[in-house]
């Protein structure tokens, strides 16, 4: 008679009880490239006769406890890793974001200049979508990267200072807005900080008034060509009948409740 241990493992593992009219027949794990077909059972009194199981079996308990335990702390530790993938993944994809974001008019940045106290400055993008720097005047800001704008302040500063070391950091979000309005309990405008669909921004305005047309949702936004209206029907959405109409949202969008 065989008996496997309780854990699953990777390699062939037998222990066998002590009985003298039983076989001694290997076995595998599923996934083992062991193959038992090939192998001939062995009657157990052959094993006795080499063994003592009797004075033995402790030893052989004590194997069975080793497996089981290797084989669960390589099982923890590769849950831990693929959590720390996903973490590390985030991560990678947050300074992705931040690398990727566009500066706008009403963003609040930090321009530090390394060994230049008096060019480093706290500056807000004004509306037509520049900066103002000591020694340059005039930097545009609005619609470039982070690095690109670090990129043209280096060169306007390179006739002025010796190989200037510039940082540019995003302090404050001012230029991504959307704007609720109508029959909703707190309209107005929210920071459009992370990916927002119109449910949500929804949600952010405490939702409808009792009077609010659901039905006939309104989505403003600056196109290409102009103004476009992006009809939203809130009850086929959250029925799931049209789940596309729950559009992710744009800085400058404005949803009209009538």
């Amino acid at each position: 008679m065989l008996m496997t241990p309780p854990c699953k493992y990777k390699w062939p593992f037998v222990v066998l009880r002590p009985l003298k009219n039983s076989l001694f027949c290997p076995i595998s794990a599923p996934g083992s490239d062991f193959n038992p077909q090939n192998t001939q059972c062995i009657p157990a009194a052959k094993i006795f006769a080499s063994l003592d199981l009797e004075q033995n079996w402790t030893f052989f308990k004590g194997l069975v406890l080793i497996a089981c335990w290797l084989s669960l702390m390589c099982s923890l530790t590769g849950q831990n890793l693929a959590v720390a993938g996903e973490a590390a993944s985030a991560v990678g994809k947050s300074r992705t974001n931040v690398a990727d974001y566009l500066i706008g008019a009403g963003d609040v940045l930090e321009i530090l200049v390394w060994k230049e106290p008096d060019i480093s400055q706290t500056v807000r993008v004004r509306p037509d979508g520049k900066i103002s720097l000591p020694l340059v005047d005039d930097v545009q800001a609005s619609q470039s990267t982070l690095l690109q704008l670090k990129q043209r302040i280096t060169d306007a500063l390179a006739p002025y200072v010796d190989r200037p070391s510039v940082y540019v950091m995003l302090q404050e979000n001012g230029s991504k807005r959307i704007y609720v309005l109508g029959n909703v309990n707190a309209p107005g405008e929210s920071l459009l900080e992370r990916d927002t669909t119109v449910l949500q921004a929804i949600a952010m305005a405490r939702g409808f008034t009792e009077w609010a047309n659901k039905d006939d949702i309104v989505i403003v936004r600056k196109g290409a060509r102009g103004q476009i209206r992006i009809k939203f029907d809130y009850d086929r959405v959250v029925s799931g009948k049209d789940l596309k109409q729950n559009i992710l949202l744009k800085p400058g969008d404005v949803i009209v409740v009538p």
